[in-house]
């Protein structure tokens, strides 16, 4: 199911977003793989198909990634590991708001682009991780809240966050 869920969108956003398609077409077996498990989060009926709205939402999160590459792909899906809110794989309207709302701050880390490289997602994944207080592997509702109000002062938070993060320092040095 995992190809036909790629061969699917591919086809579809070949004429909806020709750019993101051509990037997307280029991927080997194992960049397919990690790019079904991104589409896969979108499926709300987990029938390998996505609509229209679901498409459009799995291209504002793919759009937000400098250079769909496994690498690339791979820390995405580990990122959106976190913000599955409640653990079930698919990615509702409220968690993909939020993933945006966090892959916009986090894109301007390296260089203030709007699209995000493999390093600021292995950063976004080191603060997602440093915020999840029980290392239950996903965010509870205080510690959303915590990354919610950080999104008011992005500056202020990334600030804490290379001061105080010991993952975002290892990253960074």
């Amino acid at each position: 199911m995992s190809e036909d869920i790629v061969e699917r969108f591919l086809a579809d956003t070949s004429t909806e977003d020709p750019k993101l398609a051509g990037a997307l077409t280029a991927l080997d077996d194992t960049g397919r793989k990690q790019l079904a498990g991104v589409l896969g989060r979108f499926d709300a009926g987990a029938n390998g198909t996505l609509g229209a709205t679901e498409r459009l939402h799995a291209r504002r999160v793919l759009g937000r990634l400098r250079r769909p590459d496994v690498e690339v792909l791979t820390e995405a899906n580990k990122v959106l590991d976190y913000l599955d809110l409640n653990a079930d794989a698919k990615l509702d309207r409220n968690e993909i708001d939020l993933t945006l709302e966090v892959m916009e701050m986090f894109s301007r880390i390296e260089g203030g682009e709007d699209t995000m490289s493999a390093h600021e997602l292995r950063l976004l994944f080191a603060v997602l991780r440093h915020l999840d207080a029980d290392d239950s592997g996903r965010l509870e509702r205080d510690e959303r809240a915590k990354l919610r109000s950080s999104l008011t002062n992005p500056d202020a938070f990334w600030a804490d966050q290379q001061a105080n993060n010991p993952r975002v320092k290892a990253l960074l040095t």
